[in-house]
């Protein structure tokens, strides 16, 4: 048993250790990919300010320097002093029907626009279709997620086989230098793979949940209580509010809360959603509550308070924040960014021992 499945590992890992590092080493890449898009693009950076420019004149400006006949579709808020919020728009239809996000950076202090720019185009925005969907759309995104299938395999085999069957656990941990190089190397890729099991097997799982979202919530809310994300309509009454009043109001609702996002309505009977992160949410960067308002009204139409909804719920809710280490903050991101690079270090060490092997 044990050596028809180091055999199945080994050739499974030949053949698809290439896609597996591609995948790890990108995902290692986005741990910090709104820092590394500021570092890449220094017009992004701004200087920190006390100040502040009204959102109203944010979106101003941003659809200003949109193109002609984009459609306003959200605002995501600045990370931390010194970056800029984001706004983004469904750009006119191409000349095959298709509808490109264009992102415009706008300074939060001045209100100034600092970049305009195609979602998928710019470098860290390439490198997430590419770790999420192979930049092949949908086919590519099911191919990630099989790969993730294919990596919790090689875990849970590797550790299977890497088990000591008499209990010698010092032997199994224990790296041998004084016996040559490929013992040298052989050691260090069992004992690395073992260790990095457990975020490889977080990742993994996380991730075949995110790509097959739908399956994924429908197996947890056959176990778990989960309840539908709602959605409100209102009755368009005259011209609405200015988003600054209905930020106002959305804070009021929560105080202490973050703000992380603001969706604007797409029709005249459309709601506004605005996501922020509550006081006591692990997570930094993540927006998983969210609050609705009549845009013309600012009335207070629903609440999605993440702490208050069914287990079901929340498990889903922490998909997102521990596939980048969002909720587990700047040592497990460093951790996760050491785990990614681990599928590359072992197809290389493990390919390496193969061919000596074979030359022998």
């Amino acid at each position: 048993m044990r050596r028809a499945i180091a055999q199945l590992l080994r050739y499974a890992g030949l053949l698809l250790g290439v896609c597996l590092a591609l995948t790890g080493l990108t995902g290692s890449l986005l741990i910090f990919d709104h820092a590394l898009d500021e570092s890449l693009t220094p017009a992004l950076r701004v200087s920190p300010s006390p100040s502040a420019a009204s959102l109203q004149s944010v979106l101003t400006a941003a659809e200003a320097a949109a193109p002609s006949g984009s459609e306003l579709i959200r605002l995501d808020f600045a990370r931390q002093p010194g970056s800029p919020h984001t706004v983004r728009f469904r750009g006119a239809a191409g000349a095959g029907g298709e509808r490109p996000l264009v992102e415009a950076s706008v300074d939060p202090a001045s209100g100034r626009v600092l970049a305009l720019r195609e979602w998928g185009q710019y470098p860290m925005s390439w490198l997430y279709r590419l770790h999420y969907t192979l930049l092949a759309g949908d086919t590519g995104k099911t191919l990630v997620g099989l790969f993730g299938l294919c990596l919790l395999f090689f875990c849970i085999s590797g550790l299977y086989l890497w088990w000591p069957r008499r209990g010698n656990w010092k032997r199994a941990l224990s790296i041998e230098h004084r016996r040559g190089a490929l013992r040298l190397l052989w050691d260090s890729h069992r004992v690395a793979g073992v260790i990095a099991v457990p975020v490889l097997c977080l990742s993994a799982l996380t991730g075949i949940a995110m790509v097959f979202a739908q399956p994924t919530a429908f197996v947890v809310g056959s176990v778990l209580e989960t309840r539908d994300v709602p959605s409100y309509s209102v009755e368009p009454m005259g011209v609405p509010l200015p988003p600054d009043t209905l930020i106002e109001r959305a804070l009021q609702h929560w105080p202490g809360s973050v703000l992380k996002r603001i969706y604007f309505p797409r029709a005249e009977q459309d709601s506004v959603r605005i996501t922020l992160r509550l006081p006591g949410e692990l997570w930094s960067n993540h927006g998983a509550s969210s609050v609705w308002l009549d845009p013309y009204s600012g009335e207070v139409l629903g609440e999605w308070a993440m702490p208050h909804l069914p287990a079901g719920n929340r498990l889903l809710a922490w998909i997102f924040p521990l596939h980048n280490a969002d909720a587990l903050g700047l040592w497990a991101r460093w951790l996760w960014i050491i785990a990614g690079l681990m599928p590359t270090l072992l197809f290389a060490s493990g390919g390496w021992l193969w061919w000596r092997k074979r030359q022998r």
